[in-house]
């Protein structure tokens, strides 16, 4: 029987702080894509947010991206219900993970979709893609057994980095923000001291720890100039300055003498870099960045469940971004229900 069109839902900006839920055709998969129904998706308040706002440098990545109108979303969990021609290997009633934008229904090609194990809600597999930029960025870096690290910043990603980093066999891992809210959510979750402060302040107790020589490891989670340069202050000689997350005005952050007399190391890492699949050269990729988070959680060994903070229907998002924009303090872990 030849299959139909749906009637989606689709969130797109329109405009600076303006935000549509808009309804349009989801036609049907065409050879080698599959049709999906969108079970939750979920928000990323730090990207999402900077695109609604679009307050961006000129010129950067950021400007060119962020073209009305804009589709904002990269994680969700759908069930397969529509396999076009020539597609093997998934099956109607599957649940995967899909990079698509926030919608009621998507189209995907199936080697670009993660499976979900039937053991995992669906909830916390839709972290898979922030799992991704976090993961990358903490391997980029490189820790070390008996190592310092320190983690500025405790958003969404932050809190994803110090679950990691606390199974990789560091001697101290402070996990910095000045929100207690924050710090509260990371307790015992992975960091050996928590410091509710901003990043300057936490300079003196970095390094009481580590007896004056500074952090071997600092990765700066906020994007924000004045957390760069307290990074770069808190490394040690030969120090590793991880960046996850970019920072919306690139050009204000500015390097400190301590580049060169410390001969620290700056390492960015974007989650689009690691290919599809792992290979002898780049043994980590994205499916196996997903399958190891999964496994993590399926274990217990790292527990996310605290960090959703809210639920809502695709008719509560355009209010509920604006009190994401105006305080987003009072928000982490925030699940599209599409059901």
């Amino acid at each position: 029987m030849e299959k139909e069109s749906i009637e989606n839902k689709v969130f797109y900006y329109t405009d600076p702080e303006k935000m549509e839920l808009v309804s349009e055709p989801c036609n049907p998969p065409g050879a080698g894509q599959v049709r999906c129904r969108t079970l939750c998706s979920l928000v990323s308040i730090g990207t999402e947010m900077v695109c609604f706002k679009r307050e961006v440098e000129p010129g950067s990545v950021w400007d060119q991206w962020i073209q009305y109108p804009f589709e904002p979303g990269y994680s969700s969990v759908g069930e397969v219900i529509d396999i076009g021609d020539g597609v093997s290997g998934i099956a109607q009633g599957e649940l995967v993970c899909s990079t698509s934008s926030h919608r009621a229904y998507f189209i995907d090609r199936p080697e670009n979709l993660h499976p979900v194990p039937s053991s995992l809600s669906h909830e916390l597999a839709s972290w898979f893609q922030l799992n991704i930029i976090v993961q990358n960025g903490i391997r980029e870096a490189a820790p070390v057994l008996g190592e310092t690290a320190v983690v500025i910043g405790l958003g969404p990603l932050g809190q994803l980095a110090v679950r990691l980093l606390g199974i990789a066999g560091l001697n101290h891992l402070v996990a910095v923000d000045p929100l207690a809210e924050r710090c509260e959510l990371a307790r015992g979750q992975g960091p050996t001291e928590l410091l509710c402060q901003t990043a300057d302040k936490a300079l003196e107790r970095v390094s009481e720890l580590t007896e004056g020589q500074g952090a071997d490891l600092v990765f700066d989670i906020t994007g924000h100039p004045s957390v760069f340069l307290s990074a770069q202050h808190m490394l040690c000689k030969r120090g590793r300055l991880g960046l996850i997350g970019d920072a919306a005005y690139p050009s204000r952050q500015t390097l400190t003498h301590d580049v060169i007399s410390k001969s620290l190391s700056i390492i960015g890492a974007h989650g689009a870099v690691p290919p599809w699949e792992g290979n002898d050269y780049y043994r980590w990729g994205k499916r196996e960045l997903v399958r190891f988070f999964f496994d993590l959680l399926l274990a217990e060994r790292i527990r996310i469940d605290n960090l959703i903070t809210h639920r809502i229907k695709p008719e509560e998002a355009p209010s509920v971004y604006l009190d994401i924009l105006r305080d987003r303090s009072a928000y982490m872990g925030v699940v599209i229900d599409w059901q």
